[in-house]
């Protein structure tokens, strides 16, 4: 893969994975590295949620499977998300049903909503230990024009009987412990995890379902072969009729195109010290998690040790949050302004895989090998249903039965300025956040 001027490689990414994640996650699973010479009916390549979910469906479905992870499970973007089980995609139903039609769209629309169901049906079933609160999530309006946006969301899913609502403020204040948004919406089908722990335990799953599983494997060939695919790694290879490549953010050269058709961007968060007691049931008090509509990161959420959790703006490209922490100080002064200063006492990061479209992609590239990536920032639903469809169709199910579409494989055209486009429009959104968030503000 060739990384623009000016930006850090995911593939050689050393920030730690987070310390508050680690304390509440099963151990890591240790698996050996390959050093062989094996054979499955399936590879799937990338130890994430999308991969570890392919690979959980493929086994359980009675596939032989072997799973490559160039480090730990987890150890890339998965293990370093934010959190959220998130039933949507980016686009609102209405742009969705535009783009892929009335049955194709509401399908898909249908699948997404469903991710949190999947998430937590196997966190249920495998007993996953990720701290998984599923009290629902909130959607702060900003603007007006948001507000309107969010009723339009809140009457779609009331028409087909989901537990969805908007709030007014009074009510919003009390499942917030904030007066800030004078409307939010409230969809009890979301939730949130641990996501190191949910990918730890995802691995350890699809291990028991009889899938195997190698560490620090890093797949470095994909040589295609009579009857199937061989992928090489420094130390051993694997024979397979099938492959899945399911890398997102973290793809290299493995092949041709994957890498070039997403734009790695960096996604911060950071976690207080743990607030004092008093002030536990003033915040958040039911666990929801906090999101609004501005076009930059807006996430809080209290975890179980009474800490803040905040999803906050960052460089895009290089690992450096620090600048922004007074940003994230005051988020949390204009929503809660009874509480004390906050201390900051861990900064994590991780890397993801925005397509031009902002959909994920399922790709199939040739005979017997898939990419499933994309995940776009929401990861935990996103990536547990994509591993889900491609694993549907190694199986062969039939193709009414899975929503994604199939997509061909297209280069991200903005990807050769990612740097100053990418940078420049991320100012802009700054800048439009601050002044529509400033308006709101004086007219509340």
């Amino acid at each position: 893969m060739t990384t623009p001027i000016g930006m850090h490689s995911p593939l050689d990414d050393a920030q730690p994975l987070g310390a508050t994640y680690e304390r509440t996650s099963r151990p890591p699973l240790n698996a050996p590295a390959l050093e062989t010479q094996t054979r499955a009916d399936v590879v799937v390549v990338g130890g994430g949620f999308t991969g570890l979910s392919a690979a959980l469906h493929l086994a359980e479905g009675g596939a032989s499977v072997v799973v490559l992870e160039a480090k730990e499970a987890g150890a890339g973007g998965s293990g370093r998300a934010f959190g959220q089980v998130v039933p949507y995609n980016k686009y609102g139903e209405n742009a969705i049903l535009a783009r892929f039609g009335a049955e194709g769209g509401q399908r898909l629309i249908d699948l997404v909503a469903s991710g949190p169901d999947l998430v937590f049906g196997l966190i249920d079933k495998h007993a996953i230990q990720c701290e998984a609160v599923r009290t629902g999530l909130l959607f702060g309006a900003h603007t007006a024009a948001n507000t309107a946006w969010l009723e339009r969301r809140a009457r779609f899913w009331q028409a087909r009987g989901q537990p969805v609502e908007l709030l007014d403020r009074n009510a919003a204040e009390q499942l917030t412990g904030t007066r800030y948004y004078p409307h939010m919406l409230l969809d009890r089908r979301g939730g949130t995890v641990n996501p190191l722990g949910y990918c730890r335990g995802l691995a350890a799953a699809a291990v028991a379902a009889g899938a195997t599983l190698h560490e620090h494997s890093r797949a470095a060939a994909l040589h295609a072969r009579e009857g199937g695919w061989t992928v090489e790694t420094a130390t051993g290879a694997v024979a397979a009729a099938q492959v899945v490549i399911a890398t997102d953010a973290y793809s290299d050269g493995l092949w041709p195109g994957i890498a070039e058709s997403l734009v790695p961007l960096r996604a911060y968060h950071l976690v207080s010290k743990p607030l004092a007691e008093r002030f536990h049931s003033m915040v958040l008090p039911e666990r929801q998690s906090l999101t609004d509509t501005r076009r930059l990161y807006s996430g809080i959420r209290m975890r179980p040790d009474g800490s803040l959790h905040l999803s906050t703006d960052g460089p895009a490209f290089r690992n450096d949050a620090r600048a922004f922490r007074h940003k994230a100080s005051c988020r949390v002064a204009d929503l809660f302004p009874a509480l004390p200063p906050v201390e900051w006492r861990e900064e994590m990061a991780g890397w993801v895989g925005m397509t031009v479209d902002q959909y994920p992609h399922l790709h199939s590239l040739a005979p017997g090998l898939w990419a499933a990536i994309g995940l776009n920032g929401r990861g935990i639903a996103a990536g547990t249903l994509l591993g889900a469809q491609v694993a549907g169709h190694v199986l062969g199910k039939p193709e009414k039965e899975l929503a994604y579409p199939l997509t061909p494989l297209v280069p991200a055209w903005v990807r050769p300025y990612t740097r100053p486009l990418v940078g420049s429009l991320m100012n802009l959104y700054r800048v439009l956040d601050s002044i529509e968030l400033r308006g709101a503000y004086l007219s509340s």
